[in-house]
């Protein structure tokens, strides 16, 4: 049911940082790619001062418990009406988490401060854009 890229290519997620980087500047807090199946992320990109506020292991908590909860098929089967699910967006008090769905187990969470702007579906189309280049979102 999941909505997935049509596509063979690897992400780029250093293109995806250098333009959330670019959009954003200091208000992006962290990018963090992710495997829901075995629970693996990689730190695409982290805010400098993040890295001595925030521990090792409460990213791990952090990003384990995002995957955990907002898996894709979870979100998918509250909302089945709705269709295939591409992104969630939580917006908390300090910052705005986007989680984008590159298939049914692996995807994106980024973490911007609070206050900016984001539309759907073109940010996420404009994060395809830089992930996938070429391919249409």
């Amino acid at each position: 049911m999941s909505f997935t890229l049509d596509t063979d290519a690897n992400p780029d997620f250093d293109r995806l940082v250098a333009f959330l980087r670019d959009r954003f500047g200091d208000d992006l807090r962290w990018v963090a790619s992710f495997d829901a199946t075995s629970y693996d992320y990689r730190m695409q990109y982290i805010r400098p001062d993040l890295k001595t506020e925030l521990s090792t292991h409460e990213f791990d908590v952090v990003v384990h418990r995002s995957i955990a909860l907002f898996r894709r098929p979870y979100v998918e089967e509250v909302y089945t009406h709705l269709g295939p699910a591409r992104s969630l967006v939580i917006e908390h008090e300090r910052a705005t988490a986007v989680h984008l769905y590159l298939s049914d187990t692996t995807g994106v969470i980024i973490k911007i401060k609070r206050g900016n702007e984001i539309s759907i579906p073109g940010f996420v189309d404009d994060c395809v854009a830089a992930l996938f280049p070429g391919v249409e979102p």
